[in-house]
């Protein structure tokens, strides 16, 4: 039995937070933030984003020369295939001997037009020209240069050429996470004000009514706890690929009965059982290693309804550490006018002997499968199947079955505190006890797929607008879950210090909300998010915190 308490320990304190945002502008948007990730941002969200990066797959011949737009382009030349005599069109917003004023025009442009337009900075006769867009058609241009004009750039005009741009614009092609670390505390009962005010407010639990007070804050079905720590280590993207190595999971819960806070409080009373049948833990750590790919797709059924459409897909190996459920199937304080008894049974049902300190590790598959789709510069909507089919098979599972009855006596409860350690030997080798230990051979466990659907408005020059929406297919561990719905916004005054904003209803936590920053210093960036769920401040029942550092080239 030590040996499990250690084990849940160690685990749930380490590994990282399955079901909760463990990416930083996840934490501060209150999970909202879908449709403009980049980078390894995109692993454990919608595969699809990765198609950012890389020139389009195209289905089919397009009619309209908006779908030519070759995104931000690999570091290739062009195919020898290519046809000079077909014109490519852009759109030179300016040309200055400053390059410095070059780049922080592309970067205005950026904050309005979003950063999947496709760019280009050339030097010539000394001149630094900044040039947006890559056409095909003439008249998509056209009207391309009057949303640049109306957007503010009053000198915008059409340049012709007879290759597509062959730079790689913004997009990094290496992300790396240097580290990143993830923290959720929370429950659904008490509060810093009830902590403050009752804990440690001076209160005196003898005044008529002071117990009530105390005790009302605790639900009137079950508390719930919840710790997750989390650490996430070489999960990097190269162009189209996305790869998650070393970013462990845990999905758990422990909950505790209203008895538990009443026997506590208000003792034990004489012809008044107590129930605790309805305590129970249930944890699942995974370790799974993604590898995930996405690209643009040009399809000419989609040639009038979105400016782009991008799809991806991904391959979780889920490695499963630790299944662990404990059950009190019947456990109760029940008195007599002279003597207390309690009596239960309980259940542990895990993947290791618990003889043993070599757990039987289970393996398993899951898929995530994703569309982004940008209808226009300024909206962007998101589809993500995440973790569909994902089961997890144990080689072995074992459960260990505890049953006892204890009878104190009134004598006994007055004396034991002075007992000596022969004494309190004696006393425990009255009570009974049955202890059965025994294998069930091998098992499955359903691992939680999410649906996700979201969208991006860009609202105001420097505002962007996020929602999202979140639900839980059915699982062996999360049943019963609200859908989450999330709002976000973006203020992106300048591309070096963007803030964030959130909140969200429903979920596991009822309300949450969340607020970050990203820091951009070169190929260094620094992602901060905090959140809280079930209140406000003093009012919150639970914190959220995560930060990471990475590198982007």
């Amino acid at each position: 039995m030590k040996f499990i308490h250690q084990y849940m320990l160690i685990t749930g304190f380490l590994l990282a937070g399955g079901v909760n945002d463990t990416n930083p502008i996840q934490t501060a948007t209150a999970g909202a933030y879908l449709t403009r990730t980049i980078g390894n941002d995109i692993l454990g969200l919608n595969p699809a984003d990765l198609g950012y990066y890389g020139k389009p797959i195209i289905f089919g011949a397009a009619e309209d020369g908006k779908f030519d737009t070759s995104g931000l382009m690999e570091k290739d030349t062009v195919s020898a295939s290519l046809d000079f005599a077909q014109n490519y069109y852009s759109v030179q917003l300016m040309a200055s001997p400053d390059k410095k004023r070059a780049k922080e025009t592309k970067n205005i442009f950026q904050n309005r037009f979003g950063k999947h337009i496709p760019w280009i900075i050339i030097k010539m006769d000394s001149l630094y020209k900044l040039r947006v867009g890559d056409f095909t058609n003439r008249d998509t241009v056209e009207i391309f240069q009057d949303s640049v004009i109306a957007g503010g750039f009053k000198d915008a005009w059409i340049v012709t050429e007879n290759r597509p741009m062959e730079e790689p614009g913004h997009m990094p092609y290496f992300t790396l996470t240097l580290v990143g670390v993830s923290l959720y505390i929370g429950n659904n009962a008490i509060y810093p004000d009830w902590i403050n005010n009752q804990l440690f407010g001076g209160l005196d639990l003898s005044g008529p009514g002071n117990k009530d007070d105390f005790l009302s804050v605790f639900p009137a079905e079950n508390w719930n706890l919840n710790l997750v720590a989390g650490i996430n280590l070489m999960s990097f993207t190269i162009g189209n690929f996305g790869f998650s190595v070393l970013e462990p999971k845990v999905l758990g819960r422990v909950i505790l009965p209203p008895a538990i806070m009443d026997v506590l409080f208000r003792g034990v009373k004489f012809d008044q059982p107590q129930d605790f049948s309805a305590l129970h833990l249930n944890l699942l750590s995974v370790f799974p290693i993604t590898v995930d790919y996405g690209r643009q797709l040009v399809f000419p059924q989609l040639e009038n309804i979105v400016d782009r459409f991008y799809a991806g897909a991904g391959l979780n190996l889920l490695v499963g550490l630790a299944d662990i459920h404990v059950d009190a199937n019947r456990l109760e304080i029940t008195t007599t006018p002279d003597s207390i008894i309690i009596g239960g049974k309980t259940t542990i049902f895990t993947n290791f002997d618990l003889d043993s300190r070599v757990p039987a590790l289970g393996t398993g598959f899951s898929l995530d499968l994703g569309v982004i789709a940008d209808i226009n510069p300024q909206l962007s909507v998101s589809l993500a199947l995440k973790d569909l089919f994902g089961k997890i098979t144990w080689s072995e599972r074992y459960i260990k079955e505890n049953e006892f009855s204890i009878r104190l006596s009134s004598e006994d409860i007055d004396e034991i505190a002075d007992y000596n350690d022969e004494q309190i030997d004696s006393l425990e080798q009255s009570f009974t006890r049955l202890d059965t230990s025994f294998a069930v051979g091998s098992g499955k466990t359903v691992y939680p797929p999410q649906f996700i659907v979201g969208g991006s408005y860009r609202f105001l020059q420097d505002l962007i607008v996020h929602t999202s929406v979140k639900y839980y297919l059915n699982n062996d561990y999360l049943e019963g879950v609200l859908p989450q719905l999330s709002f976000g916004l973006e203020y992106e005054r300048t591309p070096v210090f963007p803030i964030y904003f959130g909140i969200g209803i429903g979920g596991l936590d009822g309300f949450i909300w969340g607020t970050g920053f990203r820091l951009n210093l070169r190929a260094f960036q620094w992602n901060i998010g905090f959140g809280q769920h079930g209140g406000i401040f003093n009012t919150a029942k639970g914190l959220r915190f995560s930060t990471d550092f990475k590198l982007i080239f």
